[in-house]
């Protein structure tokens, strides 16, 4: 199931908030009702990922960026609230560039592992090979090939 990580405003409260959901959850919707506008989304492959993503902008904004807690539970009086900033202190756009900068370190970096489902990060799954779909292998390569496999008998 595809995730999303967004990030929302509330000018009333002159807040913004970044967070994480699925592509069928009325979380957003929920966050509408209490005067949270949308900003931006990103759609990812994975709730997981989405939620990754996150938590890695939320460390940068909150560590690198000293960017405190902005509203209590009190006032957002739906869960979150852990995760929004003062739009004194930093933009909707400074937050926005956070998670795509966040995002494409975790989807491109080396350790990301592999897709889920198995694929390749290709964007396609892997290829398969039938008979008759690669070329006869040369003369001299099939001679290398036999003489590699007699020496490694012998040893």
């Amino acid at each position: 199931m595809t995730g999303i990580t967004y990030v929302v405003v509330h000018p009333g409260f002159r807040a913004v908030k970044v967070g994480f959901t699925m592509t069928d959850s009325r979380r957003l919707e929920e966050l509408g009702r209490c005067g949270w506008e949308p900003y931006r989304n990103l759609v990812v492959a994975t709730q997981e990922l989405a939620r990754q993503i996150e938590q890695a902008a939320l460390f940068e904004i909150r560590f690198r960026r000293y960017v405190p807690r902005y509203l209590t539970s009190a006032e957002m009086r739906t869960a979150g609230w852990t995760e929004t900033a003062s739009l004194g202190l930093i933009a909707a756009r400074e937050v926005w560039d956070v998670v795509c900068e966040q995002a494409s370190l975790i989807q491109l970096g080396p350790a990301v592992e592999r897709a889920p489902d198995g694929r390749r990060r290709n964007g396609g799954t892997p290829p398969v090979r039938r008979a008759g779909q690669t070329l006869p292998y040369s003369k001299l390569a099939r001679t290398q090939a036999r003489l590699e496999q007699t020496a490694e008998k012998k040893d």
